[in-house]
């Protein structure tokens, strides 16, 4: 009758595993108001202002505004203004491409509900590693392209080349005329009729009978 009661009551007590769950589930329970309250001392602060280049007024835009590991941001506008609301407490980043990074802490136990600054970015330009663009795949192609290339001729080379007679003639009876050239073929033209009216002779009507009577008379005058 002993063995029985003692078998009874070792099946009865809880193993050291759930001992060790139930404990970890208390300290989770009493853990877990202690968190809600210190999270609870985070007030929402509207986080506004205006970013600018160094010690100038020129307003920087684009510039992200954000609070890390969050989904808290926004960007500066046109004009270098912003605003996002934030906690206190949080770290707050202010990043832009050619600027260097800025932070911005926002105290702990800051009371009031607005917070303005002038960030001032502080440029960072960034230099590119120089690209050489090679146009051929490959070396041997590179040797070929080069072996096959045609040099241009030497000047007095291409001269004697462009004042060879029948290439001027060519060029000559080939070329159209432009509009300087028209005029001054029509030019000539009119010089060359306005010659030809004053060699032809001019005979009086009332000559002709003379000169008719002169002719069959013989004496030629």
């Amino acid at each position: 009758m002993n063995l029985i009661s003692q078998k009874h009551t070792l099946l009865s007590m809880p193993s050291k595993g759930a001992l060790a769950l139930v404990l970890l589930l208390l300290l989770l329970f009493t853990a877990a108001p202690n968190n809600a309250a210190a999270q609870g001392k985070q007030r929402v602060v509207q986080l506004s202002g205006f970013v600018a280049t160094g010690d100038s007024l020129y307003g920087v835009a684009g510039v992200s505004v954000y609070v890390p590991g969050t989904s808290r941001g926004t960007q500066t506008n046109e004009y270098g203004f912003f605003s996002v609301p934030v906690l206190t407490g949080d770290s707050v980043i202010f990043n832009a491409l050619g600027y260097k990074k800025q932070y911005l802490i926002i105290p702990e136990k800051y009371s009031s509900q607005s917070y303005s600054i002038i960030m001032q970015m502080q440029e960072d330009p960034t230099e590119l590693p120089i690209v050489d663009v090679f146009p051929w795949p490959t070396e041997r192609d590179f040797k070929e392209a080069v072996a096959n290339v045609k040099l241009p001729d030497e000047g007095r080379a291409m001269a004697t080349r462009n004042l060879d007679p029948e290439r001027l003639e060519e060029l000559f009876k080939t070329t159209p005329m432009d509009g300087g050239a028209n005029f001054r073929f029509w030019n000539q033209q009119q010089i060359q009729q306005q010659q030809n009216r004053i060699m032809y002779p001019t005979i009086s009507p009332f000559a002709i009978p003379a000169l008719l009577n002169s002719i069959f008379k013989g004496d030629g005058k």
